[in-house]
């Protein structure tokens, strides 16, 4: 059956006219005629019998009509559908990230986008960096965001979101807090370690190493950024962070800067994509917002 006749035929019951069908359809009367001949002749049945000027549906042609009405309204929901799809408003939105943009940007982010694309279904997976990566490769995710910026990948564009702070932060108690010292000093302080292969963590011990002192003592080790934040609240020790991870602690007067003289180290914040490939509609709005707030 032809579909396209089933609309013709649609607007042809639905406005009771063949001229005003070719009119809506911007076709000629006599294609709408056909059209409407060709679909008799398919079903074998008569669909239109004459009323004066206009035309009268038959019972077949009443009943052929209620169908096409039912494919002209699919018709319509799909062109709404694959509009809102190509415009990024509807979809599926995948992103993997490691766990800093995770719960410190990203979020704030999803909560725009979310305001202007409330149709489209977003997974956020929290990984480590080499398994975003691999998630994106493996076309598991849409997008991935890293912290500490991540190896180069074959395949991969990067593109610089933020360059994040780091900080060395304390308890408000201690010694010293919002104080200027040399960074030899601080490092004879016990620390909040994270754990190995840690981009903070990689990052102090490469500036213990710049500087030519020892690592700090590690007063205990943890394996995520409230824990780091909560255990230097009570005082335990110092840590190396993220300004993202410690900035709203810090505002609220939960935890205190330290600045270590001659210690200032970015933390490049970094989105990857695929290379070569166009993103789908509601990732590349995604990134549209992203970039909107970080400018």
């Amino acid at each position: 059956m032809n579909l396209y006749g089933l609309i013709v035929f649609h607007h042809v019951a639905a406005s009771g006219s063949i001229t005003r069908a070719a009119e809506i359809l911007r076709i000629s009367q006599p294609a709408v005629t056909a059209h409407v001949r060709n679909m008799a002749n398919e079903l074998g049945l008569t669909l239109l019998a004459p009323k004066g000027r206009g035309i009268l549906l038959t019972e077949a042609g009443e009943r052929l009509a209620a169908h096409a009405a039912k494919l002209f309204a699919l018709q319509n929901e799909i062109t709404r559908d694959i509009e809102q799809y190509r415009a990024g408003e509807a979809g599926e939105l995948r992103i993997a990230a490691t766990s800093l943009p995770a719960n410190f940007l990203l979020l704030e982010q999803l909560v725009s986008f979310r305001g202007v694309c409330p149709a489209v279904q977003v997974s956020l997976r929290t990984l480590n960096a080499n398994d975003a990566l691999e998630a994106l490769l493996h076309y598991e995710a849409d997008l991935a965001v890293i912290g500490g910026g991540g190896e180069p990948r074959a395949g991969l564009n990067r593109t610089l979101l933020l360059e994040d702070e780091l900080w060395f932060v304390s308890s408000v108690e201690h010694r010293y807090a919002g104080r200027h010292i040399p960074f030899s000093a601080l490092m004879q302080e016990p620390f909040i370690m994270r754990e190995s292969g840690s981009a903070a963590r990689e990052r102090l011990l490469s500036l213990c190493r710049v500087n030519g002192t020892n690592v700090p003592e590690a007063a205990l080790q943890v394996s995520g950024v409230h824990e780091s934040i909560h255990a230097v609240a009570a005082g335990l020790g110092i840590a190396f962070v993220s300004a993202l991870e410690a900035n709203k602690a810090v505002s609220r007067g939960e935890l205190a800067r330290v600045w270590a003289e001659g210690a200032d180290l970015r933390n490049p914040i970094v989105l990857y994509t695929r290379e070569g490939e166009s993103l789908p509609p509601a990732a590349q709005h995604f990134i549209d917002v992203m970039m909107a707030k970080a400018g």
